[in-house]
């Protein structure tokens, strides 16, 4: 089991991360959880700067969204995280971004289908959470949970998505994967139709069999590569599959 030191140290590297990638700005958050505690550390909210957060700035709760420690309380959408740690066993890490790419889904009325191999983990698709709102109460919340079932990730309408993961390792991951296949599909589509990857063609080509390495090869690379970064806007970009 991870320390709280280890964990708040990887959430705010992960949080870094993304701003680096111009994924998380103003707004957004990230969380993990502590199931033996039941205890979530989450991300300031808005107006925190997410590219200089660092461990001792995580905001713990509980699943109520409830404070634990500080004044900082959770960000507003706090219910994003603790109604689908509760949940799911398998998500021990959440993220919710409005990356560029992927938002245009929420936007646009076509359905997300990966383009490209790495996107097979997204096999059976990224479902639509069809309110144009903030989740800012638990009803909200087990609304999107009902969307989201067992699946990576949803898109919100008008708004970003929600990734989980079973840790941030994968959340960082499942997210750049996601951006990407997204960035993709819209490049693609200004030369004609967008060719797609297929459930079966997906399966056979067996990504889940290698997530875990993969992403823990991504993180050491964007971690490596924060590390030397000098923390101003849009200087510090690198492409998962250039």
């Amino acid at each position: 089991m991870a320390t709280e030191y280890e964990l708040r140290g990887q959430l705010a590297t992960c949080t870094r991360i993304f701003a680096m990638q111009g994924m998380i700005g103003v707004f957004g958050h990230v969380s993990v959880y502590q199931p033996e505690l039941k205890r979530v550390f989450i991300t300031p909210g808005m107006g925190s700067d997410k590219g200089s957060l660092r461990a001792e700035e995580m905001v713990p709760c509980d699943l109520s969204g409830k404070p634990l420690e500080g004044e900082q309380g959770p960000p507003v959408e706090w219910p994003i995280h603790t109604v689908i740690h509760a949940a799911r066993p398998d998500a021990l890490a959440v993220a919710h971004l409005h990356t560029p790419y992927a938002t245009l889904f929420t936007i646009a009325k076509r359905k997300f289908q990966p383009v490209t191999l790495q996107g097979a983990i997204f096999s059976d698709g990224v479902p639509l959470y069809p309110e144009a709102q903030l989740i800012t109460n638990p009803a909200r919340g087990e609304a999107l949970l009902k969307v989201i079932a067992d699946k990576r990730a949803v898109l919100l309408r008008g708004h970003g998505i929600v990734v989980a993961g079973k840790n941030l390792q994968e959340v960082l991951y499942t997210s750049l994967v996601l951006e990407d296949d997204a960035k993709k599909s819209w490049q693609a589509a200004t030369l004609g139709e967008v060719g797609t990857i297929s459930e079966e063609e997906c399966r056979a080509f067996g990504a889940e069999i290698a997530l875990e390495r993969r992403a823990q090869r991504a993180w050491n690379y964007f971690a490596g590569l924060e590390a030397r970064w000098d923390h101003q806007p849009a200087t510090g970009r690198s492409e998962l599959f250039p």
